[in-house]
């Protein structure tokens, strides 16, 4: 059995440790993209190989969704997201989900997942900058970018009433 001291001086180790593994995983890939900065462009390939830049997008207001096919909140994002695309597919706005998938059968996986999900809204392929330039750490994360290109928001997780929650912030940009 430990005594006291000993007991103490791990724990106050074991807490140093995990503030120092935390603080490594927050700073990785640069300065974060937050509310406020301008939204970095790119251009990436839909399911069907077009190209699309977010740049062609400038002018209307645009959601980013970066998700992937085996993360679990991203599979209850869905119903909320298509809800989202459907209420505003018709207004001055664009969503854009960019699947951030790796490996050969990505493609492939990433099809397979639109169709069993019935995602309504475009989806891209990540090419591994897109997710890094927008310092994309953990998903789903969303961002709403302003007609002038700037990020107004960003929201990571998923929480029920996404939809709704998002709806009033895009209609005072429309």
């Amino acid at each position: 059995m430990l005594s006291g001291a000993v007991a103490g001086r791990a724990s106050v180790i074991a807490v140093a440790f995990l503030i120092a593994v935390l603080t490594a995983s927050c700073q990785r890939g640069g300065e974060r993209v937050g509310e406020s900065a301008k939204a970095p462009d790119f251009t990436l390939s839909d399911l069907q190989g077009n190209k699309v830049s977010l740049a062609e997008w400038r002018g209307k207001v645009v959601v980013i969704e970066f998700w992937a096919t085996w993360c679990p909140p991203c599979r209850e994002s869905v119903p909320e997201v298509n809800t989202l695309y459907a209420r505003f597919k018709d207004k001055n706005f664009r969503l854009l989900a960019i699947a951030v998938d790796k490996g050969a059968d990505a493609l492939s996986g990433v099809r397979a997942f639109v169709e069993e999900q019935g995602v309504s809204y475009p989806v891209l392929l990540d090419d591994g900058e897109a997710s890094k330039s927008y310092s994309v750490m953990s998903i789903p994360v969303l961002f709403i970018v302003d007609k002038e290109g700037k990020v107004v928001k960003r929201r990571t997780g998923f929480v029920p009433g996404l939809a709704e929650d998002l709806s009033k912030e895009i209609e005072v940009l429309l």
